[in-house]
Parts: C-alpha cells; sequence; structure tokens
C-alpha cells in the first residue's frame, strides 16, 4: 500500500517538475524577447511541450537568435538551481551530484530514498532530470526546434537548414531505435517528414 502511494506521489511530482521546467522555459522566450523586442508576449503551455508567440514584437535576426537561445538557457538554470538546493537539502554537493547523475541515466538511486524522505528526492530528481533531456532535446539542430530556430537565424540558405535538420532527426531517430526510446523515435520521424517537405518546398521555390 505504501509503496503504491510513493508510486502515485512520484507520478504526480513529474508532472509538477515538467510542468516548472516548462514554464521556466517559455518564460524564458516571453521575458527575453520582451525585453529585446517589446510587445506583448503569450505562453501556451501543452502535454508536449509549450509555445511563447509575441507577434507585436520587433526584433532583428540576432536579437530573434538570443530570444530563442534564451528557452534552453532558462531550463539549463532551472536544472542548476534544482541541483543547488538539492545540495544544499543533502548537506553533500558530492553525493548529490552522485545520485542526480545516476537518476538522469536512468538508475534509481536507492540510497538517497531510503536515507532522505523519498518525495522530497523524487521533486529534486525530476526537476534535473526534466531540464537535462529538455534542454539538449531543444538544442538539437532539428527545426523547429529551438536549435534549429538559432540555426535558421544564423544561416542565409533555408534549404541548408532543412537539410541538416532532416540528417540530424533521422540520426537520432536511428539512435532511439537502438536505445529503445521509441516515444523520442516517433517525434523525430515526424520531425524529418517536416523538414523534408520543407526542404522541397524551398527547392520548388
Amino acid at each position: 500500500m505504501i509503496s503504491s502511494v510513493v508510486e502515485l506521489f512520484s507520478v504526480l511530482l513529474f508532472i509538477l517538475a515538467a510542468f516548472v521546467v516548462l514554464l521556466a522555459h517559455e518564460m524564458g522566450h516571453a521575458l527575453v524577447g520582451r525585453k529585446l523586442g517589446g510587445g506583448q508576449p503569450c505562453v501556451y503551455l501543452a502535454w508536449l511541450g509549450g509555445d511563447c508567440t509575441n507577434e507585436t514584437a520587433r526584433l532583428t535576426r540576432m536579437q530573434g537568435v538570443a530570444m530563442t537561445a534564451s528557452g534552453p538557457l532558462s531550463s539549463a538554470l532551472a536544472g542548476v538551481l534544482s541541483f543547488v538546493l538539492l545540495g544544499v537539502y543533502m548537506g553533500d554537493f558530492g553525493r548529490a551530484a552522485a545520485y542526480a547523475v545516476q537518476f538522469v541515466q536512468g538508475y534509481m538511486p536507492a540510497e538517497a530514498v531510503l536515507s532522505y524522505p523519498p518525495l522530497a528526492m523524487f521533486l529534486f530528481f525530476f526537476l534535473i532530470e526534466v531540464s537535462c533531456w529538455w534542454t539538449l532535446l531543444n538544442l538539437l539542430p532539428v527545426f523547429p526546434l529551438d536549435g534549429g530556430q538559432i540555426m535558421q537565424g544564423l544561416m542565409k540558405s533555408p534549404s541548408r537548414v532543412h537539410s541538416i535538420s532532416l540528417v540530424t532527426a533521422v540520426a537520432v531517430a536511428g539512435f532511439s531505435v537502438v536505445a529503445h526510446l521509441w516515444l523520442l523515435c516517433i517525434f523525430m520521424v515526424l520531425l524529418a517528414v517536416l523538414n523534408h517537405k520543407l526542404r522541397q518546398e524551398t527547392h520548388l521555390g
């Protein structure tokens, strides 16, 4: 019974951690975009991510790159702050780092859960894990992820942007099959198809 309750709360804590990291990510876009280009940013959160729109902002190309990069930076900072809080909570940054690395790699550090209140540890671990993977995913040079949009802002050739995105998406999809990360694989296949179509449209145009 106790283990079932812990499992239920761990799921709820994962949802909470995902919400916090996604909100930090999109607020990074919104705040930096408004600072650089004005306007009225709107943030939307959904189950597979979020979106920040600011149609009235006036941004140069490099300001747009800075606004896009601020999202992954903000989600990374959320993870760093969570790690600092975990280290303070445990009173040992070395062990906190070891436990966090194990958790991000997919291993449950049993000693941590047995030595400290499990729900508190789950929250810290989930915040760090979601921050890590969400930041890395968004930095992939695949349009329309943040990494792809940054690449689009720095490069003059849309065809080249979509070609790089296509190759990267296919490569990550292949890795996902080997690692049995099926949701990521499906996501990358969809992005590969999208970029293939966009590349064809740039050639036709």
